[in-house]
């Protein structure tokens, strides 16, 4: 699973969720928009501002996401 960074979208206002992968292909091309976890094109606000508000189909997509690679609890207890 991709680590992600929160970058803060300045046509919603809204903090997104954006893979480290898509973040090096936008400096790449110069373009200032990424695609974030909940699809949307992110344009990026400036870095030192703070985040906005968390986008809710971010955070639940990322939760459903890491749920399905966490690893089972033992049932044996050692002492």
């Amino acid at each position: 699973m991709a680590t992600t960074v929160s970058v803060t979208c300045v046509t919603d206002g809204r903090a997104h969720a954006v893979p480290d992968s898509e973040l090096t292909q936008g400096v790449a091309h110069d373009s200032g928009y990424y695609s974030a976890v909940c699809g949307h094109m992110v344009a990026a606000a400036p870095m030192c501002a703070p985040d906005g508000e968390p986008c809710r189909s971010c955070s639940d997509l990322w939760d459903k996401r890491n749920a399905r690679r966490r690893p089972q609890r033992s049932r044996f207890f050692f002492r």
